[in-house]
């Protein structure tokens, strides 16, 4: 017979082992994102332009980014993501990405102990409710989303499992406190929390339950159609090209390959266990509406890959842990066994971001680190204006004046830098004083914004144009002074 001190002692486990898979994911999201950061992986959009929102908050400052497509107004004309406020205090502590980074991980992985108690509250078994964690934090679309930058969906993910589990409970304050928290963290977010609040209306007919419909359909109808065109004076940088709800077809939640791979994939790694509860599953099937019917012109939202499928991870696992809950036969062990099974088929068929800290390449610093890293250091004055390159711009993003570099053609008619009508150009906002670049074979589109011989070809002819001067260059990390605007 087991002693009573052996008892207590498993009970401690038990009660702390949740806890423990939460440190562990939040342990490896952060090497994940920390190593990527600091070897230049990351990029001003979207970790620049976040930074420096929280930055501007952490002093104070209306949420101005002069990284985005809007330089001359605030972060609002682009995202409603007031959440980054609530971030700021951290930034008293250490203003760095890196914080934001920690924040964010920290904050995601905590959210998977309500998935944990959803799942007790519906009396799923302790080892399935263990397991739920893990599906939970090993998601296609979680694992994406912490890879790529800092963006807020990673919060409201975490605010929704939190709203949901609250209400559930029946704890009013506290499911209305997560309910305010969801929908200011992002602008869309109040379909979710429509959908989830008429599902627990046909449960209990609350009252509380009709006053978040409302609240989520008036919040989000202020915000498209009062706050960005009224207020704001702008057309939601993200509608397709005939509007807010043109091209409405619903053929197009399933006409490409892309968009069934991620149909397939998000059933998969819930073992297709959410389908037993239809009703349960329509959140998750109004997130995919959302980006495959309404928004079906914006090409990164469609894939597997980015942001935008971590909030599945909580929609899913709401519609999974029902589904349990109401089928008794399947509260086996061997269901967890076999979810498990599932999730890592998922992970080795993506290839999945927690196997790059099994791979070599991921553990290699960038021979430019250095230098870039020295050119900043020593040469970039603290708080002068600067334009830089898209996988720079991170790293120096605590500024009130960086700028993104933008690739371009330019016409010429006369004094042609390239001896041709139309040359390799660049443009930028405003009047920087330095630019900063790193022409190093480590880069590629994604961190140049162009082809590696496009932005040296455009390079040059600002040089040869006046345009800039260069100042200091180490190695292939170069530091040139502005001249003036390339738009001039």
């Amino acid at each position: 017979m087991p002693s009573k001190r052996s008892n207590k002692f498993l009970s401690i486990i038990l009660k702390f082992l949740p806890l423990a898979f939460c440190m562990l994911f939040f342990i490896a999201f952060s090497v994940l994102s920390i190593v990527r950061h600091l070897n230049y992986q990351s990029f001003g959009y979207d970790l620049g332009i976040n930074d420096q929102v929280v930055w501007r908050y952490s002093k104070f400052q209306l949420p101005l980014t002069t990284i985005d497509p809007f330089p001359d107004k605030l972060k609002f004309a682009e995202h409603v993501e007031l959440v980054y406020a609530l971030v700021a205090p951290f930034y008293w502590i250490h203003n760095s990405p890196v914080t934001l980074i920690l924040v964010r991980n920290g904050w995601f992985c905590l959210s998977a102990i309500a998935v944990f108690l959803l799942a007790r509250k519906k009396k799923l078994n302790y080892f399935l409710s263990l397991i739920f964690i893990v599906l939970y934090l090993i998601f296609y679309g979680a694992q994406n989303a912490l890879w790529t930058d800092v963006h807020s969906n990673e919060f409201a993910t975490g605010f929704l499992i939190w709203f949901i589990y609250f209400l559930e409970s029946k704890r009013k304050k506290l499911s209305i406190l997560f309910f305010f928290l969801a929908i200011t963290a992002k602008e869309n977010i109040g379909l979710y929390t429509f959908l989830i609040a008429g599902i627990f209306y046909l449960k209990n007919k609350s009252r509380l339950m009709l006053f978040f419909m409302a609240a989520s359909v008036l919040y989000v109808a202020f915000i498209f159609f009062i706050f960005f065109p009224e207020i704001m004076h702008v057309s939601y940088l993200y509608a397709n090209k005939g509007g807010m709800l043109s091209n409405i077809n619903l053929v197009n939640f399933f006409d490409t390959n892309e968009k069934r791979q991620v149909i397939w994939y998000s059933l998969l790694s819930f073992g297709f266990i959410p389908l037993l509860a239809p009703l349960y599953l329509l959140p998750a099937i109004g997130s995919l509406g959302l980006y495959f019917v309404i928004a079906n012109q914006l090409p990164g939202a469609q894939g597997l890959f980015g942001q935008y499928r971590i909030v599945l991870s909580t929609l899913l696992s709401f519609a999974g842990i029902y589904a349990i809950s109401r089928f008794s036969i399947f509260n086996k062990w061997y269901v967890g066994l076999y979810l498990i099974i599932c999730a890592l088929a998922v992970q080795y068929f993506l290839h999945l971001p927690l196997s790059y800290l099994t791979k070599q390449w991921f553990w290699q610093e960038p021979i430019a680190v250095h230098n870039i890293n020295a050119l900043i250091k020593d040469y970039l004055p603290v708080g002068s204006s600067v334009v830089s390159q898209n996988n720079i711009t991170p790293h120096i993003s605590e500024r009130d004046k960086i700028y993104t570099l933008y690739p371009e053609k330019k016409s010429f008619t006369k004094n042609s830098p390239c001896d041709k009508n139309e040359c390799n150009w660049f443009r930028w906002y405003d009047n920087p004083e330095f630019l900063i670049v790193d022409t190093s074979l480590n880069w590629d589109i994604r961190h140049l914004l162009a082809d590696r011989r496009v932005f040296l070809d455009g390079l040059n002819n600002m040089e040869k144009s006046g345009i800039i001067k260069k100042y200091k260059q180490i190695g292939s990390a170069t530091l040139y002074k502005v001249v003036k605007n390339p738009g001039r």
